[in-house]
């Protein structure tokens, strides 16, 4: 069973690569639901105070960043912004 699955993606690193596309998608799902949760207990434990609320959709959203690869996105735009060096310009002053 096990070989026939292997050899039907095309290998082992195939499989791998399915396998941890799927957890990487089921633990977005997990953390969205969660946040969602925790939103809702807030608001329930605070008895619907705004502040509270929106504290905890901010800290939900900022954990729900970071899941979905909000570091990965923040060094890519830093490392663009950064490395390329700017434009080198000469200048002469003439007497």
């Amino acid at each position: 069973m096990i070989n026939e699955i292997i050899l039907a993606n095309g290998g082992f690193l195939d499989l791998i690569t399915v396998k941890s596309e799927e957890v990487k998608s089921a633990i977005e799902s997990v953390t969205f639901v969660v946040v969602i949760l925790m939103v809702v207990i807030t608001a329930v434990k605070t008895k619907l105070s705004i502040a509270a609320i929106l504290m905890s959709a901010i800290v939900g959203g900022i954990v729900l960043w970071l899941v979905n690869g909000g570091i990965n996105v923040t060094s890519d735009l830093a490392r663009d912004e950064f490395g390329s060096a700017p434009a080198i310009v000469n200048t002469q002053t003439v007497l």
